[in-house]
């Protein structure tokens, strides 16, 4: 059986790394009583997927697997345009 990917790697160290640091300002948030700390976590923790997605695209038009990068392109628009419509509100 073969090992992680460079791209497995990359994807598993962007999604650990946004909710330790979404964690880390919810709770500093939450303890400090500090609302915009609580707000950038929630924001940060909606970018996690959104930087998973990223990474996956590049990779996947790094290997040129184009028609995956295509539909990986797809994805990031969707999230991208939630993630807008969300913030607006």
């Amino acid at each position: 059986m073969k090992g992680p990917t460079r791209l497995d790697r990359a994807v598993e160290v962007t999604l650990t790394s946004g909710l330790a640091a979404s964690g880390l300002l919810l709770v500093l948030g939450l303890l400090l009583g500090r609302q915009d700390l609580m707000r950038w976590g929630i924001v940060l923790l909606m970018l996690t997927p959104v930087a998973r997605v990223v990474i996956v695209t590049i990779g996947l038009f790094a290997r040129r697997e184009v028609v995956f990068g295509g539909i990986s392109l797809w994805i990031l628009v969707v999230l991208m345009t939630s993630l807008a419509v969300s913030l607006r509100f």
